[in-house]
């Protein structure tokens, strides 16, 4: 927050939403993208699903499919649960080499993340593919701050996950905002999935402080992006901000404090993900209307009449 306000103030609207699995009351992160990425319930663990022996088309698939361009930047392995639910299918989300096999033929235009360890015997395979590939955090960068202009790019910001928030060179706004220089060159529009995956981490960790600067980079995320929404006199610009689960049962117990500081007293119920629902905010025009309440799945068919309106 500055000054007290922070950029989740600027939504239009909140809802909140169900994120129970197939199999699970409470579930994980490769299950609830794939809930997000298909409309579909899968058991914990699986990334996306097979049906009829074909890989169930994503909301990037559809998206393709209606001549829009497509992105995915996150700060963890780009075959992490959450991105790999938009693109891939797996029995397990811990099979990084057939989840990233997966990628080459995805059709995604831009992917920022993690992950080069997965990726390297592939290399030439996604050249084949018209993918500019950078290896490094320093490479991009250096692309960033010269204007690099790329068709289609797959960029590594780490072997496997990026560092924390304070010791990333590039933070999460200006890697969207590199990202949106080549979705936006597309005049049908442009799908990208961003997430500010190490929130979680540290929540499972109950390491609030680091949880807070996970928390701020998002938010700084957010500020860039309403401004870039205004820019474009964006009411044809959908931004939808989701978790794809509660973790750690934060709670506030001091209620003596005059305002937060590091020594606040919170309380943390677990280590783990939370049946609790998790709010939804949506940025948009009047003429979009959302349920209070709605399962996790519906998010596919939101997005689903956006890419297709």
């Amino acid at each position: 927050q500055k000054n007290g306000f922070s950029n989740f103030e600027k939504f239009d609207g909140s809802f909140l939403v169900r994120t129970r699995s197939q199999d699970y009351v409470i579930t994980d992160s490769a299950a609830a993208a794939t809930a997000f990425a298909t409309g579909k319930k899968v058991p914990n663990y699986q990334v996306g699903i097979i049906e009829n022996g074909k890989r169930v088309p994503t909301i990037m698939d559809i998206a393709k499919e209606e001549g829009k361009s497509t992105g995915i930047v996150v700060e963890c392995s780009l075959t992490h649960a959450t991105p790999a639910a938009f693109y891939a299918f797996s029995k397990s989300r811990k099979d990084d080499q057939f989840i990233a096999q997966q990628l080459i033929y995805s059709n995604i235009d831009v992917a920022i993340g993690g992950g080069l360890k997965y990726f390297e015997p592939l290399l030439s395979n996604l050249q084949k593919q018209n993918y500019t590939i950078i290896k490094s955090e320093d490479e991009l960068y250096q692309a960033i701050i010269n204007k690099k202009n790329y068709e289609k790019l797959i960029a590594f910001t780490a072997p496997i996950h990026p560092p924390k928030y304070k010791e990333r060179k590039i933070k999460l706004d200006r890697k969207v905002e590199y990202a949106l220089k080549i979705l936006e060159k597309n005049k049908n529009g442009f799908f990208l999935m961003v997430e500010a995956s190490q929130i979680d981490w540290f929540a499972h960790d109950n390491k609030l402080m680091d949880e807070i600067d996970e928390m701020e980079d998002l938010d700084r995320l957010l500020g860039f992006i309403f401004n870039y929404k205004n820019s474009k006199k964006g009411n044809d610009i959908l931004v939808l901000l989701l978790a794809d689960h509660d973790c750690g049962g934060l709670t506030l117990v001091d209620y003596k404090a005059p305002y937060f500081t590091p020594e606040f007293k919170v309380n943390y119920s677990t280590t783990y993900h939370t049946a609790e629902h998790i709010v939804g905010f949506y940025s948009y025009n009047s003429l979009l209307k959302i349920k209070p309440i709605i399962d996790n799945t519906e998010i596919f068919q939101i997005l689903c009449n956006y890419v297709k309106r």
